[in-house]
């Protein structure tokens, strides 16, 4: 068993926490807002800009745009999370990233009724990190060979 099978990555988008599993992980890169390209950028398909990546430009996915997210922090200020997909390597643009924790501190959660409409399309779990809800980021809702939800 690989240790990153069990570590879960925590990413804030605003105060907003999401957990991703680290075996979908590339790699996180502090200062990757001086490699990306808005240029690049295909806004019907979620993708705001490209990353110079490994010598090769990948897309670059906000979440917080789809999620209606307001943030604070400069595009310079945030962190670029490096992620596999089927179709290749794909970026997301966070606000920062928390840490690393054991998948097993992390507890399930119902996602209350009012909560699952709002959601609906976005996300569909929740999990307890010391009592604060955090979501599943789940990656093919945002970019890869599934149709992106609108």
């Amino acid at each position: 068993m690989s240790v990153a099978s069990n570590r879960i990555l925590i990413f804030r988008l605003g105060e907003i926490g999401f957990l991703l599993d680290l075996a979908e992980v590339v790699e996180v890169v502090d200062q990757g807002v001086d490699a990306l390209d808005p240029g690049r950028s295909d806004i019907g398909r979620g993708i705001v800009s490209a990353l110079l990546f490994r010598q090769t430009w990948i897309p670059v996915v906000d979440p917080a745009l789809k999620l209606d997210i307001f943030s604070t922090m400069k595009l310079k200020e945030k962190t670029v999370v490096v992620l596999r997909g089927t179709e290749g390597n794909w970026a997301l643009l966070v606000d920062r990233v928390s840490k690393l924790s054991a998948a097993e501190k992390f507890q399930p959660c119902e996602i209350p009724f009012l909560l699952k409409i709002v959601a609906l399309g976005f996300y569909s779990q929740i999990q307890l990190l010391d009592n604060e809800p955090i979501i599943v980021f789940e990656p093919e809702r945002y970019y890869g060979s599934v149709p992106l939800l609108v």
